[in-house]
């Protein structure tokens, strides 16, 4: 299984940090990913889908393995159990898919086994206006839940580690400690 964490040039750093926590703590090596920055066509609610669709998801099928996914932000609570199944949505702020309105805010932390790969990238690629990310994995995830197998602990395995973001506007406070 292949680990990635997708980041932007200006967060490198955060990135290298998160990486390192993860090998010391629990033994996940990963793969920087370094992808769009906000700025002309890339704007806060559609640079991640971007960088999910030119680099994240290209560099995924490519693998040929299954794989996980992480924000550059995270910090693990436990180690990920996957159980079987073909997406799992194991990092989040809030929201489930089961919900009367089937949205998750977050998307810290996601396996996908490869067989699901080219779908999400099909899904993302087609749509004429990229959208915020956590919005388009609900709606992809949602469309393909008779086709896979989609599975959602009932809290996060992280949060995320408070930081500088240009993508999010809310109030950090409530993301970065871990869920109790």
């Amino acid at each position: 299984m292949k680990h990635y964490i997708i980041t932007y040039e200006n967060n490198l750093p955060f990135a290298n940090e998160t990486s390192q926590i993860l090998k010391d703590k629990w033994d996940i090596d990963c793969e920087i990913i370094v992808g769009h920055t906000i700025g002309g066509i890339y704007h806060r609610t559609n640079v991640i889908m971007h960088n999910w669709i030119d680099f994240i998801l290209p560099k995924a099928m490519e693998s040929g393995e299954d794989v996980i996914i992480f924000e550059d932000d995270i910090r693990l609570i436990k180690s990920i159990n996957v159980p079987i199944c073909d997406v799992y949505w194991f990092g989040f702020r809030r929201g489930r898919l089961e919900n009367k309105k089937p949205y998750i805010t977050g998307t810290q932390g996601m396996f996908f086994k490869k067989e699901v790969l080219s779908d999400c990238y099909d899904n993302f690629n087609t749509r004429k206006r990229k959208c915020q990310i956590d919005y388009g994995m609900s709606q992809f995830c949602c469309g393909v839940a008779k086709k896979y197998n989609i599975q959602q602990p009932k809290s996060s395995y992280c949060y995320e580690q408070e930081h500088t973001s240009l993508i999010s506007l809310d109030d950090w406070s409530k993301f970065t400690k871990p869920p109790k």
